[in-house]
């Protein structure tokens, strides 16, 4: 039998919600322009995530914004991490263009308003190895400064000769015979044959 307590649902002053001052996450002038927009044009969409002590971990742009354009109130669900809270907007169904807007606003706000501080990244207790690959992580904490680059393709022209390998059976060389007859004169390139030892 399932004992499990119903959520806490509640609404409070926006205002309650603090901003976390060590976000990670800088944004960028475009990503805050379409933020606006969003919200402006479509209203609410995803929820925040703060802690047990209306710090908000996930959402502070979102937070601010909605400050801004007058939003007073937040509605609350408590979790403890082990249910899913799902945000449904009775107003939209996937069919219309709105809720279809909306979709894609979310994820390119999330996109495009992401510029991570590294200097909140080096004090951070979280794991960066699980987030990012050494070279990112490495040119993220150096602001992109003396840092190895993953190495890049040789411009050089390329060699007058190239060995190819190819692997083939002689008990199968006669039918692929014409084949490398026809590479060969077309492309100035020479077919050897050779067994193995």
């Amino acid at each position: 039998m399932d004992t499990e307590k119903p959520a806490t649902v509640r609404t409070i002053p926006i205002g309650d919600l603090l901003p976390d001052e060590a976000n990670a996450n800088r944004g960028t002038p475009r990503g805050r322009k379409l933020l606006k927009n969003s919200i402006k044009k479509l209203g609410a969409g995803r929820s925040v995530l703060v802690d047990k002590n209306f710090v908000t971990l996930a959402g502070n742009k979102t937070v601010e914004e909605a400050k801004k354009q007058g939003y007073t109130r937040v509605t609350v669900v408590d979790t403890d991490g082990k249910t899913l809270v799902a945000v449904r907007r009775t107003d939209l169904d996937v069919q219309d263009k709105k809720a279809q807007d909306l979709a894609l606003l979310d994820n390119r706000v999330s996109e495009l308003d992401l510029s991570w501080d590294p200097e909140v990244l080096s004090q951070t207790e979280a794991d960066l190895t699980e987030l990012f690959e050494p070279l990112e992580l490495e040119k993220l904490l150096n602001g992109g400064k003396n840092t190895r680059e993953p190495e890049a393709i040789d411009l050089q022209p390329p060699p007058k000769m190239v060995w190819i390998l190819l692997g083939i059976p002689f008990n199968r060389f006669d039918l692929v015979q014409e084949h490398l007859s026809a590479l060969e004169s077309e492309s100035e390139i020479s077919v050897q044959s050779a067994r193995n030892s």
